[in-house]
Order: C-alpha cells, then sequence, then structure tokens
C-alpha cells in the first residue's frame, strides 16, 4: 500500500507485543487500523478491498481539511 499511496499515508507494523500494540483492542492475529479505526479483516486481508478502503479514507480526509 504504501508503493501506491507513497507520502499520502504513514504504515506502520508492530508486533502484539509492543507499546504501540498495548494501546489497542486487538481481536486476533491480524489487526489492522487507520487513522485509529479498526478495519474488518476482509478488508485488510484483501489488497483490492485495502486499497479502496484507503482510497476512501483519503477522501474523506480531504473533505474534512477544506473551508
Amino acid at each position: 500500500m504504501k508503493d501506491r499511496f507513497g507520502e499520502k499515508i504513514d504504515v506502520a507494523l508492530h508486533l502484539v507485543d509492543s507499546e504501540e500494540a498495548a494501546k489497542h483492542e486487538l481481536r486476533g492475529s491480524t489487526t489492522v487500523y487507520v487513522n485509529d479505526e479498526w478495519v474488518p479483516l476482509d478488508v485488510a486481508t484483501s489488497a483490492d478491498r485495502m486499497q479502496t478502503y484507503i482510497e476512501q479514507e483519503l477522501t474523506q480526509g480531504e473533505k474534512h481539511e477544506s473551508p
């Protein structure tokens, strides 16, 4: 996803026992958050669905930033 979206997104991976992961409720071995919102597993494990999800999040973020 970083290759697709470049500087528009910041990607971080954390192990379940990391300090960063302790701040979140982990729902399984694959847990993905975008803007501190949990992403459903069927989206998180599909490259196509995840790309669409991120595109929608970026579009919504731009709308929120407009005056």
